[in-house]
């Protein structure tokens, strides 16, 4: 079974006022605590300003510290930062406590109020779990349509069921940050806010020279879908595959060099430049000899990788080029009246 001493503890992290006990203690152990989480802070700037992931495994007082100092530094980009890259610290935790047996992941489920029956090397889990966590999932083995469903039931395999607990994980820490008041973090922090204000002024200056620049594409004219997953790369949030896939496919039929479209990609936690650029030129043929096009709306539907809203011209296309073309369409029109 694993120990309490499992890296993320989702209760503990909710408990405002433990959490000021451990900060404000006189504890070797809590003080200790307290000096890794601004260490890991900083650390994780320095690699940010270097473009390159920080997956340090915390301990579980140190990452329910990070996440309030987050909350009271309050910088959507460096929150995600930390967010997806301990995303990954988890998958290969759970990876690591799954070797032996799966019962080590019933026993986190159990901890984090979710529901699981594990059957040989495979896991019964219900139908709202999945499809609440399979939307950033690419590939068939994440549509609802390829399960076996029984009695509000789906059966998958170890894989898939860590994929998805990744995904619940950043569902929870997400939520739970969003729940935390400023005001306690202020209070929490109050004889460590001098420090705390270093690191959000040297992140806002790191912040302020990493610009995303479109080159001669007009931003204007895109699908609500490319603006979101450029909106969300400006944020620091890493894309589904399929989204990289369409972004870079449409950008390149758009007009956008591949040296620009590198470049937009830096700004994502897991920024690789050599495998980003073997992609991109991949998808734009230079590799491949094939010119790729975007997939159609309907496949980025299935996908929950839509963001139509309310656009009126959305629901009369059935390709992100289409609706960049007529728009393109009609603004020269409109210009030249």
């Amino acid at each position: 079974m694993i120990t309490s001493n499992f890296f993320v503890d989702f209760k503990f992290i909710e408990n405002s006022r433990r959490i000021d006990d451990t900060v404000n203690s006189l504890d070797l152990d809590n003080r200790r605590s307290v000096r890794e989480a601004l260490d890991y802070l900083n650390g994780l700037i320095r690699k940010y300003s270097e473009e390159e992931s920080y997956s340090i495994t915390l301990g579980k007082k140190a990452f329910a510290i990070v996440m309030w100092m987050l909350r009271y530094i309050n910088e959507n980009g460096l929150t995600s930062r930390f967010v997806i890259t301990q995303r990954d610290v988890f998958e290969k935790e759970l990876h690591r406590i799954s070797r032996e047996d799966n019962e080590n992941i019933i026993f986190y489920c159990e901890s984090a109020g979710i529901e699981a029956v594990s059957e040989a090397d495979n896991f019964r889990i219900p139908f709202d779990f999945f499809i609440k966590n399979n939307r950033k999932l690419s590939g068939y083995k994440y549509r609802l349509v390829y399960q076996k469903l029984k009695d509000g039931v789906i059966e998958v395999s170890k894989e898939q069921f860590i994929h998805l607990l990744r995904e619940d994980f950043v569902v929870k820490i997400m939520g739970i940050y969003g729940a935390m008041s400023p005001g306690d973090s202020q209070n929490i922090f109050r004889k460590y806010i001098d420090q705390l204000d270093q690191i959000k002024n040297e992140f806002l200056e790191i912040k302020a020279k990493s610009t995303i620049s479109l080159g001669d594409v007009d931003f204007t004219m895109f699908p609500p879908c490319i603006k979101t997953y450029i909106t969300q790369m400006r944020d620091g949030e890493n894309l589904a595959h399929l989204a990289r896939f369409t972004l870079v496919s449409f950008l390149h039929n758009a007009g956008m060099t591949n040296e620009d479209m590198i470049a937009l990609f830096r700004t994502v936690p897991d920024f690789k430049e050599d495998l980003t650029t073997y992609q991109v030129n991949h998808i734009t043929g230079i590799i491949s000899g094939t010119e790729y096009s975007p997939p159609k709306c309907a496949t980025l539907k299935s996908n929950h990788l839509c963001f139509m809203g309310d656009d009126t011209l959305c629901p009369k296309i059935k390709h992100p080029m289409q609706y960049y073309e007529y728009k393109k369409k009609y603004s020269g029109r409109k210009r030249d009246k």
